[in-house]
């Protein structure tokens, strides 16, 4: 696909060559601005000066001669331009070495016309476009991979290599766990590690390493091993060639990750792709996918929320505050996956509680003001006084449109540009106001064919379509409506954007705002709760809240009734997902025993369906991973100090 409009550099000392070109170009209906250069030299200050896309350059010049040219020009060209070297009649093989130096094609002079030239600056321009794309890409990796490494180290994933050429491998303390072995017990091989992997699975398994050797790209897979006698555990792994340069090996470099309690492949296995209308996608797949998501990214949140509570020197910060970027992307990513099906269909369900908008945004502030820094872009949040303090709505869908949006805003904003949101409320009543949001950039800009192709739905969901730019502006469109609401965009090219987003909410009252502050006297707290880590993280969590918290554990629904029956307890935090008895069997025993201790469920899955059984089943509130310690502690706060006297400490 050719660019509306292309600026073509010709650097040729001879004007006759040069004219030609130019009526080529004319012949060939191409949209372009022609430049023209008779010295290296010369072409350079004009690459410098203007915004040239394309340079068609003669290896023969009064200040430069031979491939001596293109080098000096690729060297000393401000901008990595595409190049198109013209040689004379004689110098094809010249051509073929200029490719083969970093220019894009080649012409021979009197052999090309106007239909080959066209063809050439296409092609060049493609390709050029592609290299652009994956150098983007290959940065990006870079930095998902700094990030995933401090993540594993926090969320005990374990680590493994392979020496390609002795087959000698290396496990981390976690991998020797995931084996059944102490570690350090054994000196795996590769040959080792091939017999505990299931028979059935091994021949995928092989064929990923393999590939991974040769291309060098990140590769995944997920099988069966054995563990001890008769257990089976499966197992996912990502694995990608990398150098050692203190070694001088090159090693396969993986990750593993137990996933037994989590295995997923059945369902994942009848899902083709997520562009072949996801109406197909059943709802109980969609909240399995979020249950065995949210779990793991729940616990990453509590730990950076804890260590972001300690002491720590200025690059612990700078690293603490990088994952929590990438903690809340990943979240965004994964709500955006899960609310997809709602582009289909008006099955997506609107919360309706309480939250401080100001709360919500404050979060968003800190969020992009790290984004925001990175780019050299201003980042401004203005909440006008008349918003009130405590609206009813669902705040998670109001995060999800506004992070959206401001991801979109400073995506496309250029260094020095201005991302702005403001908040402001108006048709205030004694029950309601209509809340409007507005996203507000200088970037730049687009057509209004853009912003209609951007913010139709079918075409994202047509199965044909490569084409899915702008998935998250549609699915705050639909969201925005699904609450009743609207989303507008005013825009014009190389003028920035404005994203306009109104939603009726109710005003909460006073009566019902949440009680904050911490515990001012002891607290006994249970949790029950089976995943390893999100125990360390919630428990480690509470705990540094306030030293009158204490948190005791139990690992699944049977052990948290025999521990409820034998101590007093405040308040009790329920996972629903668990072996032996769930949380909702748990709660229902509980209910019998005692009917006013305050439950709070803490759930991976986030449906309406989940929510009403919560209700049903006599759980007090209700809480979707990852969540925000904060709101945790504010639930807490207000379910014992509001309702219910401490039983820890004399209350009846």
């Amino acid at each position: 696909m050719m660019l509306n409009r292309v600026n073509i550099l010709v650097i040729d000392d001879s004007e006759g060559d040069a004219k030609l070109v130019k009526i080529f170009l004319k012949q060939a209906s191409l949209k372009h601005d022609f430049f023209y250069a008779e010295t290296l030299y010369e072409g350079i200050e004009i690459c410098e000066e203007k915004p040239i896309d394309l340079v068609l350059l003669d290896l023969s010049l009064p200040d430069s001669r031979g491939l001596r040219t293109l080098s000096s020009f690729l060297e000393r060209c401000p901008k990595k331009l595409p190049v198109v070297v013209m040689t004379g009649t004689t110098d094809e093989m010249v051509g073929e070495q200029a490719v083969r130096a970093g220019a894009q094609d080649y012409l021979v002079k009197g052999e090309f016309d106007h239909k080959s030239l066209a063809r050439s600056i296409r092609h060049t321009l493609a390709r050029h476009r592609t290299y652009v794309q994956l150098q983007v890409a290959v940065k990006e990796l870079n930095i998902v991979k700094e990030r995933f490494e401090l993540a594993s180290k926090m969320s005990n994933f374990g680590i493994w290599e392979i020496d390609i050429v002795t087959n000698e491998m290396n496990w981390s303390e976690q991998v020797y766990k995931i084996f059944g072995f102490e570690p350090g017990h054994i000196s795996p091989s590769w040959t080792d590690y091939l017999n505990y992997i299931y028979p059935e699975d091994r021949e995928k398994v092989e064929r990923e390493i393999e590939a991974a050797t040769k291309d060098g790209a990140l590769h995944s897979v997920d099988y069966r091993i054995r563990v001890g006698v008769a257990q089976k555990k499966h197992v996912a792994n990502q694995f990608q060639i990398s150098y050692d340069p203190s070694t001088e090996k090159t090693l396969l470099v993986g990750v593993a990750q137990d996933i037994t309690e989590q295995k997923m492949a059945e369902e994942l296995r009848e899902l083709k792709t997520i562009t072949d209308r996801t109406s197909k996608i059943k709802e109980e797949i969609l909240e399995d996918m979020s249950f065995h998501i949210r779990t793991p990214l729940s616990s990453i949140v509590n730990l950076s929320y804890t260590l972001e509570s300690s002491e720590l020197n200025s690059q612990q910060e700078e690293l603490v505050s990088g994952m929590q970027q990438s903690v809340s992307d990943l979240s965004l990513a994964v709500n955006n996956m899960l609310n997809f099906s709602v582009l289909l269909s008006d099955k997506i369900t609107v919360d309706r509680e309480q939250f401080a908008i100001r709360n919500t945004v404050q979060g968003l502030e800190k969020m992009f003001q790290i984004k925001s820094n990175k780019k050299d872009i201003e980042f401004k949040l203005d909440v006008n006084e008349n918003v009130p303090k405590y609206l009813i709505g669902d705040e998670t869908k109001i995060n999800q449109i506004l992070y959206n949006l401001l991801d979109n805003a400073i995506k496309y904003t250029e260094k020095s540009g201005q991302v702005k949101l403001a908040i402001e409320a108006a048709n205030i009543d004694i029950e309601k106001a209509t809340i409007t949001f507005e996203v507000e950039d200088n970037g730049v800009g687009m057509s209004a064919d853009k912003i209609k192709e951007i913010l139709n739905t079918d075409r994202l969901l047509n199965a044909d379509s490569d084409e899915k730019e702008g998935l998250g502006l549609a699915i705050a469109r639909r969201l925005a409506e699904t609450m009743g609401g609207t989303l507008r965009v005013n825009s014009e090219e190389g003028e920035g954007s404005t994203f306009l987003v109104e939603i009726d909410l109710n005003i909460a009252e006073i009566a019902v705002q949440q009680i904050g502050g911490k515990p001012i006297k002891p607290m006994n707290i249970l949790f029950v709760e089976d995943h390893f880590l999100n125990q360390i993280a919630t428990k480690q969590m509470l705990t540094t809240w306030s030293d009158y918290v204490k948190v005791e554990i139990a690992e699944n629904g049977k052990l948290g009734v025999e521990a409820f029956e034998k101590n007093n307890y405040d308040v009790i935090l329920m996972d629903l997902q668990m072996p032996v008895m769930n949380g909702f069997e748990a709660a229902a025993k509980i209910r019998i025993t005692d009917s006013d201790i305050p439950i709070i469920a803490l759930s991976a899955n986030t449906s309406k369906t989940e929510a009403e059984k919560c209700s049903a089943t006599g759980i007090n509130d209700y809480l979707a991973k990852p969540y925000n310690p904060e709101e945790l502690k504010g639930k807490i706060m207000t379910l014992v100090y509001r309702n219910r006297p401490s039983r820890s400490n004399g209350g009846e």
